[in-house]
């Protein structure tokens, strides 16, 4: 609303009514038919009465029980500095708000000049005590001693509404990515002194791990064609795949003591299922019931070749072909391979043993590099094996780096 109105007399007034029986106060956090703390109603060029016109507006109005309204309640905003008018002066006067009644004052808006004309614009935030109507009386008195022969109300009336912003939802913290990790170990007799160390220490690298690199993770535990007790390795991967994971088991890979009925004497030198890695690897990437959207990995420990032990002679074309298929199934499962290769006496020869060992600890190696994970030797886990499992744990976590 604006009232360029000019008059001449020494005293002009009009009255303006706001009416909020049709007003959605609802959609502001308050009531329909009221207006409450969420409504502003606006004044500009409210004469301060030092150079031109003196302005009063005072304030009347009803709740919506029909009582008289106050508005003793409201909070009082004033604006700041307009740029300069014409004659050189500021409309910079601030608004005052007492018992009721709406005035400019002498006090300039920060920055403006003294002996300003009018003020730029003052806001009233309403209470929340529900005003159902509101009346706004008006009264204007020349000042200046017949400066003007008339003079020209401009007052400008504002009703707004202020949306209540709702507090922005602090963004909800990542969650730790989900990790499958079997840990599967060779049972032969010598790995009896790995499975204790592990299950020993598993817990204290899982809680350092929680720090290091947090994640869902969910550790399995399972020993090839044999268990160690009084170990975590209670369950073997025939056993779990069957039974937990319902595989038929004329799918799996690995061998039991019975395929070994029909080999020849030299032949059951060399053959142990429960040292079958190669095979386990190829069971567990492509059978294990691996949760939707988990990093998928597998440490396995062994001492001694990928295929069902070693021979006399060292480690041969069946145990590299038992790593190249290993590889190959978790390339194609997307899984993870971390190694570990233990201690053991292959020959009584000195430079014989130390050929064997090289070979075996590079084909250990070649699978975990090729598949993306870390291989270890009993070297790393001479101060304990807390560790070699934390940098397993960490390296299984999706974008882990492969270290040999």
């Amino acid at each position: 609303m604006c009232a360029p109105n000019t008059f001449t007399g020494a005293h002009n007034n009009f009255t303006i009514e706001l009416d909020f029986s049709r007003y959605k106060g609802s959609k502001v956090g308050g009531k329909d038919g009221v207006a409450g703390e969420n409504t502003f109603v606006g004044l500009s060029d409210i004469y301060a009465g030092l150079t031109y016109a003196k302005t009063t507006v005072t304030v009347t109005g009803t709740l919506a029980d029909g009582s008289a309204a106050s508005p003793a309640g409201w909070k009082l905003v004033n604006g700041g500095v307009a740029p300069n008018t014409a004659g050189g002066n500021e409309p910079s006067a601030q608004l005052s708000l007492v018992n009721g009644v709406l005035q400019g004052t002498s006090t300039p808006a920060p920055g403006g000049q003294a002996n300003s004309i009018d003020t730029v614009m003052g806001l009233v935030r309403l209470d929340a005590a529900g005003y159902k109507t509101l009346h706004l009386r008006h009264d204007l008195y020349p000042v200046g001693g017949g400066r003007w022969t008339s003079r020209i109300d401009n007052s400008g009336l504002y009703v707004a509404s202020a949306f209540p912003r709702k507090p922005a939802k602090p963004p909800e913290p990542a969650k730790p990515p989900l990790v499958d990790l079997v840990v599967v170990i060779d049972t032969s007799t010598s790995m009896r002194d790995e499975a204790d160390a592990l299950s020993q220490t598993i817990a204290a690298a899982i809680d350092a791990a929680k720090t290091k690199c947090p994640s869902d993770l969910r550790i399995t535990y399972l020993g090839i064609e044999g268990t160690f007790k009084k170990t975590r390795f209670d369950s073997t991967v025939r056993d779990y795949l069957t039974q937990t994971a319902k595989v038929d088991a004329a799918s799996l890979k690995g061998r039991t003591s019975a395929d070994g009925a029909s080999l020849t004497a030299e032949q059951k030198k060399v053959f142990d299922p429960r040292e079958d890695g190669g095979r386990a690897i190829e069971d567990i990437a492509a059978h294990f019931d691996w949760r939707p959207g988990a990093s998928r990995s597998v440490f396995f420990l062994g001492d001694e070749a990928l295929e069902g032990g070693v021979s006399v002679k060292g480690q041969d074309q069946e145990d590299i072909e038992a790593a190249n298929r290993a590889i190959e199934a978790a390339k194609k499962t997307g899984t993870r391979v971390h190694t570990y290769l233990g201690t053991s006496k292959f020959s009584s020869d000195a430079k014989k043993h130390e050929r064997i060992v090289k070979e075996i600890q590079a084909e250990f190696a070649r699978v975990a590099k090729e598949t993306g994970g870390k291989s270890f030797t009993s070297a790393d886990a001479q101060s304990g094996f807390q560790t070699v499992l934390e940098e397993v744990i960490c390296g299984s976590r999706p974008g882990a780096t492969t270290t040999a």
